[in-house]
């Protein structure tokens, strides 16, 4: 019994060993387990701050961009890690590879991540709902972009807000909206269409010294595209060897055709910024001007055509480039010539009406005037030349050029640089036969963009006719005095209906009468006699001008004076110089 008892002893104390080392490891392992979950817990902090992202070399321009970006105030695993306990499982793994390659060198320079809709809308729910914003002045809607379908194509987030833009961080990739509305687009039709973005401005734009009002563009029923049709340049198109920066395998480029499983790889279900894989298509900005002429070039070729030479202002000899005010402000040859039924149409009056109104009738009819008379003129100036010159002269030949260039352009084109160049025939012809004391023929003389009327009232100087009853002529007031359409007229916008000039026929008195006093002009130099009021009534009796002027001999001094300030005054003691009482 007694063996039995100290064996029953022994085994007593060797469980109660047991038992006391069972608790010490268990609350060693607690104290482990907690140790643990503290380190994974501080661990899952700690990597989930911007700042430890920043310690890593390859993550610096990312980390100092979103540093100054608008999304400072949000930690980068908000955005790059979409909501739910899997998806953050997934990201700590990827982010636990990333350390392992950093710490074994084997680590690419480019880092490559994927921000989910669902991290975007954690924030951002309400652009499902009301997304309408301005970016930049053009109208977008995130709505339709997020919910619908997009030429076959189901975008997300980051397929507007893509690149790392410095100050930025995700911002909005235009580049991105450009490629997309107008890839494979006739201009101004489809995604293309300038009104899905643009509102029609309210404000007057001033573009070669003329005013154009967009409001026309509503009353006319205008299109865009008259005016902006270079409003995009680039096709966008995907070159082959772009998809070997990321693929090598042969049954990956074997599907490089197939657009709609390529966007549904790139664009849907990974973020594949488009300019990785598509040349980049431009809109906007100041259009060069070699861009003013579209396809019509195919007929219409650089340095051989005189229509496109004479539009851009260009080609003539011994005179400066004048490019037409159109030109300069953008608007191709569809701007007047429209296409119908695949043939073009000859522009006329109806164009410029289609734009500015009917009002520019008469100014069209003004331009096909002015040039004919012009041109008979340059021609009569060339056929003297050629009676006295000799025809190897090269005046002769550079007036011949002139002309040419302005018949064969069709001078309506660009009228202000067709009378340029017609005066530079002129002037090359009358020089060479002045330099051999011939006498010269003498042609009438336009004055050119002094002021901004002659974008469109080109030769108007040249006009003369009747104002007020008196004789008057454009010629004497602006090239001879040197005045300015504004002396006279109102500009229209201020103009009320029908008025077109400042003061009236009495305007013309502060001017012209001091010139009478001072030059002795005779008053019927602008005061014809049968201009003037057939009856008068003068204290209570008739006074007819004709009796006193014709038949009585006298003159307007004989009853009126002319005053230094300009002035006119009636001498009453005059009249009892034949009246008695």
């Amino acid at each position: 019994m007694s063996d039995v008892a100290g064996r029953r002893a022994s085994l007593g104390g060797f469980f109660r060993w047991l038992r006391r080392r069972v608790r010490l490891l268990s609350l060693l392992g607690g104290v482990l387990v907690a140790l643990g979950l503290v380190l994974v817990v501080v661990s899952v902090e700690i990597t989930s701050t911007p700042t430890f992202c920043g310690t890593c070399h390859i993550m610096k321009p990312y980390y100092e961009s979103w540093k100054i970006s608008g999304h400072n105030k949000v930690a980068c695993v908000e955005c790059h890690i979409s909501p739910g306990v899997t998806a953050e499982i997934r990201k700590k793994y990827e982010a636990l590879s990333m350390v392992a390659k950093y710490f074994t060198a084997t680590y690419g320079t480019k880092p490559w991540a994927e921000v989910d809709d669902a991290a975007c809308l954690r924030c951002h729910e309400r652009r499902l709902l009301e997304g309408k914003e301005m970016y930049k002045g053009v109208r977008f809607d995130h709505t339709p972009h997020l919910i619908e379908m997009k030429r076959g194509k189901k975008l997300r987030c980051t397929s507007c807000h893509s690149q790392i833009v410095q100050g930025a961080h995700v911002a909005v990739t235009s580049t991105t909206c450009v490629l997309c509305h107008f890839k494979g687009m006739v201009p101004g039709e489809g995604s293309s269409r300038c009104t899905i973005c643009h509102d029609v401005p309210d404000k007057e734009f001033v573009s070669a010294g003329m005013t154009f009002k967009h409001a026309d563009v509503r009353q006319y029923g205008m299109q865009c595209t008259w005016c902006h049709l270079n409003a995009s340049t680039g096709d966008g198109v995907v070159p082959r060897e772009r998809c070997l920066t990321c693929h090598n395998e042969p049954d990956r480029l074997s599907r490089v055709g197939e657009d709609v499983f390529l966007h549904e790889k790139h664009v849907t279900e990974h973020k594949v910024d488009c300019l990785n894989c598509h040349l980049e298509i431009q809109h906007g900005g100041e259009v060069a001007r070699q861009s003013n002429v579209p396809a019509c070039g195919t007929c219409h070729v650089s340095g051989h055509s005189a229509q496109q030479q004479l539009y851009s202002g260009t080609g003539g000899r011994r005179v400066p480039d004048v490019p037409s005010a159109m030109y300069v402000a953008g608007v191709r040859c569809e701007g007047c010539h429209t296409l119908r039924r695949g043939i073009v149409d000859y522009a006329n009056s109806v164009s410029c009406m289609t734009c500015h109104g009917a009002k520019y009738l008469k100014i069209y009819e003004g331009w096909q005037r002015i040039l004919e008379e012009r041109l008979a003129e340059a021609r009569a100036v060339l056929a003297a030349g050629r009676a006295n010159l000799s025809s190897s002269d090269p005046s002769l030949q550079d007036a011949v050029h002139n002309i040419n260039l302005v018949e064969s352009g069709h001078g309506i084109h660009n009228v202000p640089y067709s009378l340029v160049l017609l005066d530079g025939a002129a002037d090359a012809v009358n020089g060479s036969l002045k330099a051999k004391g011939l006498p010269v023929r003498e042609s009438k003389r336009a004055a050119y963009q002094k002021t901004p009327c002659y974008g469109c009232h080109q030769g108007v100087e040249l006009q003369e006719g009747k104002f007020g009853g008196s004789a008057f002529s454009h010629q004497r007031h602006l090239v001879k005095a040197g005045l300015t359409c504004g002396t006279c007229h109102r500009p229209h916008e201020e103009r009320p209906k029908n008025e077109i000039v400042r003061f009236g026929a009495q305007g013309c008195i502060g001017c012209h009468h001091k010139l009478a006093g001072a030059e002795a002009t005779p008053c019927q130099r602008c005061h014809e006699p049968a201009a003037l009021p057939p009856e008068l009534d003068y204290k209570g009796r008739k006074f007819v001008h004709k009796f006193h002027l014709e038949d009585a001999g006298l003159t307007c001094a004989d009853c009126h004076t002319l005053k230094s300030d300009g002035s006119v005054t009636l001498n009453t003691e005059a009249c009892s110089n034949c009246h008695e009482g």
